[in-house]
């Protein structure tokens, strides 16, 4: 399997739902250097299972983690996948990005297509308040049970600076 032809798959599924597809080139090791080429694709919400459904019948997939951040008036989750997960050919890493709305902050639970998502979206719950429909366990994770501030959000005034440090990539692109 081939990054182009997991591009096409999507293309195909998703039509002129998947947005933004853009393939990104990164090095990785000291003492052999190897290129990874990654598929970076925006989806709406509405889409996001159907796409991940989809890659999961292409080749094994795993769900490394959902990142996420607060993008201003939207939240952005982050879905890094790697579909071929383990295979002979090797993985195609896919990162699928969602913006939502801070008004609207409900998203699908890829729960029901990948039971380990849970603690990823748990946490996504917890420090941006982002709600997974269809996530069963919605206890904290991290943070006590009564606190009701989503430390990752900028715009919570009740956890206003306490992030106040950011990784290279946000620096970097600004989060693209």
């Amino acid at each position: 399997m081939t990054l182009e032809q997991v591009q096409t798959t999507l293309q195909e599924t998703l039509g002129d739902a998947l947005m933004d597809p853009s393939v990104r080139t990164r090095t990785v090791g000291v003492t052999r250097p190897l290129e990874i080429q990654e598929l970076w694709a925006r989806v709406p919400r509405e889409a996001l299972v159907e796409a991940v459904r989809r890659l999961m019948e292409l080749a094994p997939m795993h769900l490394s983690v959902i990142s996420g951040r607060d993008a201003g008036e939207e939240i952005e989750l982050l879905y890094h996948l790697a579909v071929g997960y383990g295979t002979e050919g090797g993985e195609i890493v896919v990162t699928l990005r969602v913006f939502l709305e801070k008004s609207d902050l409900r998203v699908p639970s890829l729960c029901g297509l990948i039971p380990g998502a849970e603690t990823t979206e748990r946490e996504k719950r917890e420090f941006l308040g982002v709600e997974f429909e269809g996530l069963q366990d919605t206890r904290n994770l991290f943070l006590p049970d009564d606190m009701t501030a989503h430390p990752w959000r900028a715009d919570d005034p009740q956890t206003a600076g306490l992030v106040r440090r950011t990784v290279k990539w946000e620096e970097r692109d600004g989060g693209d």
